[in-house]
């Protein structure tokens, strides 16, 4: 009766020692990433891909891959590679894409560091009689040393230049910055970045009456609240605006933007009372009366600062929320405020 390769290699009798090393792989591989997230975080801040994907979607595709594509067609990530073990089927050889992508699946659950720390990836390594963990039993795959690969399975050449083509696109985004920009921006240009978008995103109204101009980074975000005539976020950041507009004819004859502001003031009327940032004031908004104030309010245990802006078109009175973090306030507050003054009325 012919034995299969897991057969033939029992794992070692020191299951600690194989945990160590595949936490170690893991943590080399998590270092990359970490440069990965990094980088594509400091080129200016992108957080989108001409809004279609988020940049976040993006990196967790990369990593998914990353796992699928290795372990798949060469048994070996960049940080298995360095600690000398290896992905294999039950013949001793690369156990395929199929075995990969279903062992990166329960990597998410069983490997994931934001959930119970690994702890369960570990626990059947400890355990198992084949040092697996769920993914490996699932997929059928088992982590042995490179010095337990049959000889004819082994192509050092070919791993050595897989691991190098997917590591090296991560440390050129390393680099990337700082070919971009040596020193940081001053005072002056991080203004002027502020305040005027050199590629400038227009989001229209449901009604399509009016608009408001942001920063390519601000995206369109239903999940703020539906009945928000326009709702845009840059989550990356935690800076969030909701426009609301109520034709004038809903309200009594004679009704005025003060009147409207009251009822403003009346929903933020605690922070107003014992936190304000500054009180209640006139102003125009591309030739449109309006009323504004900025608070500090708590919000689940959170300090929020929101600015209020209400203001009077020919036919409607609108009311424009937007808020970040109160630690983050005079950082933002002048691009908020810059977002607030593109309102208008949108004409094709």
């Amino acid at each position: 009766m012919k034995q299969n390769y897991v057969d033939l290699h029992m794992p070692s009798n020191r299951p600690v020692f194989m945990l160590f090393r595949r936490i170690g792989a893991t943590l080399l591989d998590y270092l990359l990433f970490a440069v990965l997230i990094r980088s594509a975080l400091d080129i200016d801040r992108l957080v989108i891909i001409r809004g279609v994907f988020s940049a976040h979607l993006c990196i967790v595709v990369l990593i998914l891959s990353y796992y699928v594509l290795l372990e798949g067609l060469i048994g070996s990530t960049f940080g298995k590679w360095v600690m000398r073990i290896r992905v294999v089927d039950q013949d001793g050889a690369a156990p395929g894409l199929l075995k990969a992508f279903i062992r990166t699946l329960f990597r998410v659950m069983d490997s994931n560091p934001l959930l119970l720390a690994g702890l369960p990836a570990a626990l059947g390594i400890v355990m198992t009689e084949r040092r697996q963990r769920l993914g490996d039993l699932a997929a059928r795959t088992y982590v042995v040393s490179a010095g337990q690969m049959p000889s004819n399975k082994v192509n050092r050449g070919r791993e050595a230049v897989a691991v190098t083509f997917a590591v090296m696109p991560i440390l050129l985004a390393m680099m990337l910055p700082l070919v971009v920009r040596v020193n940081p921006p001053s005072e002056g240009e991080r203004r002027s970045k502020e305040t005027s978008y050199s590629d400038e995103k227009i989001h229209i109204s449901h009604n399509g009456k009016f608009k408001i101009t942001t920063s390519p980074d601000w995206l369109f975000d239903p999940n703020l609240d539906n009945q928000a005539e326009i709702s845009l976020s840059n989550r990356f950041s935690n800076k969030y605006l909701a426009l609301f507009s109520e034709p004038k004819k809903r309200f009594k004859r004679g009704s005025t933007l003060e009147q409207y502001q009251k009822y403003a003031e009346q929903s933020f009327a605690a922070g107003l009372a014992h936190s304000p940032i500054y009180k209640p004031r006139s102003l125009f908004i591309n030739g449109h009366p309006a009323y504004q104030f900025a608070v500090e309010q708590e919000v689940n245990g959170m300090k929020v600062a929101y600015i209020v802006t209400t203001i009077e078109t020919k036919l409607y009175y609108h009311w424009i929320t937007v808020w970040t973090d109160a630690a983050k306030y005079r950082e933002y507050q002048q691009e908020l405020h810059s977002v607030i003054s593109t309102f208008d009325n949108f004409t094709t």
